[in-house]
């Protein structure tokens, strides 16, 4: 338990979850608004996602992009094949490791999202750019994505308060509660930018990141020159 919990079979493991983050960071580097970067991430992009999900159809046959949600009740977790308590055991055949569900966990799974998640960066930075009334309609949204972890956990909080009475299951297949969520945390960090610069959580971690800043206000190691005018991206995760 412990360590194996937190790094492979827990409801979020670190092995599964950190490609997106590091990606989402090495994003968070580069100057999107450039043509040349545009084009080559969203190659990048293209290139992860039909490797991926093309080796998970050679290798798994027709359902290897399959949710696997479809054949067991929802846990409230993702990211990682089920296992029994205190056992390594997986309830699926080793062949499952070749498939490319969505929050399957596997390989492929990973790789195809997070070059998926790439071209919907790019796309939406592009999009942003070159359709000035889609930025202040998309207002709203990107305020989200600017406190994209308190949306994170604000939404995982939420789902599990309502399992407690019993609202949860049945509904795993219904698009209800997806727009219940999205609505929601639209709303709340719509109302929450008007009056402060960062979302509960992302100021939480900023005051405990404060003590390894520099005198001047910045971290080990940051350039404050490779920062993005207008601050279009952040340090955070594509997922």
């Amino acid at each position: 338990m412990g360590v194996r919990d937190l790094l492979f079979t827990g409801l979020y493991p670190t092995i599964t979850w950190i490609p997106f983050v590091s990606a989402g960071m090495a994003l968070a580097r580069l100057d999107l608004s450039q043509t040349a970067v545009q084009w080559r991430r969203a190659a990048l992009g293209a290139a992860l996602t039909v490797a991926a999900y093309g080796m998970s159809l050679l290798l798994a046959g027709k359902d290897a992009l399959r949710s696997t949600a479809e054949d067991r009740p929802s846990s409230g977790g993702s990211g990682s094949m089920p296992l029994d308590s205190g056992s390594l055991e997986p309830h699926f055949p080793a062949s499952s490791l070749f498939t490319a569900g969505p929050h399957s966990g596997t390989t492929f799974d990973i790789i195809g999202s997070v070059g998926v998640a790439i071209l919907m960066i790019v796309g939406a930075t592009v999009a942003m750019d070159r359709l000035p009334r889609l930025r202040r309609l998309a207002k709203p949204v990107v305020a989200v994505g600017t406190m994209s972890l308190t949306a994170y956990v604000g939404h995982f909080v939420v789902q599990s308060w309502l399992s407690e009475f019993g609202v949860g299951p049945g509904t795993e297949r219904s698009w209800v509660p997806l727009l219940m969520f999205a609505l929601g945390a639209i709303v709340f960090a719509a109302i929450w930018s008007r009056f402060f610069r960062r979302g509960p959580l992302e100021y939480l971690l900023n005051a405990a990141a404060q003590p390894a800043s520099t005198s001047d206000g910045t971290r080990p190691g940051w350039n404050a020159s490779t920062s993005h005018p207008g601050g279009r991206l952040t340090d955070s995760s594509c997922h």
